[in-house]
């Protein structure tokens, strides 16, 4: 593996196993023996493992985002109906991997929040990515009459994301899919209906 490939195997690898054991508990032997590349590999593409741990985050969210785009960008459905399709697919992928690892975004934040404004600025940054266009879909249904026309999207897709994430750390806690279906009652059921 050279370069591109490299810098690639490294981030997946990284991904595959903060998700797995958290950021402290990752060393770099782990992930060089997860990537099989050798040990200079790490250091010519990344600075240090924070450095790393924040191109893994950016490298999850891009991996992430055409589902993102394909599910609320599909305007066969409408924006709500999109939204709620989304986090619907989210849950089941959840299910599938029984209720396990979460989202890296939320999992390196906890981590690597108190630990200097580098990391805090990067991981805030990919959120408000993903904020935004949750805020996009709610501003569609909100000019479309779906929504009261006072609802301060922004806001409201902040709430939606910290519910969710919430969501999922009890959703590791338990074991179990019930917090992700209360998210679902409670965001679609009651907040935007």
């Amino acid at each position: 593996m050279r370069g591109r490939d490299t810098r690639e195997a490294l981030l997946f690898s990284g991904m595959e196993l903060f998700l797995e054991g958290g950021y402290d508990f990752v060393g770099t032997n782990a992930i060089l023996e997860r990537a099989q590349v050798p040990r200079g590999s790490f250091y010519h593409h990344f600075e240090d493992k924070q450095d790393f741990a924040l191109a893994v985050a950016e490298f999850y969210y891009e991996q992430h985002l055409p589902s993102l785009d394909r599910a609320l960008g599909n305007e066969v459905h409408p924006p709500l109906e999109r939204l709620r399709r989304y986090f619907e697919a989210l849950k089941r992928d959840f299910e599938r991997a029984g209720y396990s690892g979460g989202c890296l975004l939320g999992l390196l934040g906890q981590e690597l929040a108190d630990r200097g404004p580098k990391p805090r600025q990067a991981l805030a940054k990919l959120f408000g990515r993903w904020r935004h266009r949750i805020a996009d879909c709610l501003r569609e249904a909100r000019e479309r009459g779906e929504l009261e026309p006072a609802l301060d999207c922004d806001e409201t897709a902040a709430f939606i994301l910290d519910a969710w994430e919430g969501a999922l750390m009890q959703m590791k806690l338990k074991k179990s899919g019930a917090p992700l279906e209360g998210f679902l009652r409670v965001v679609f059921g009651r907040l935007l209906s």
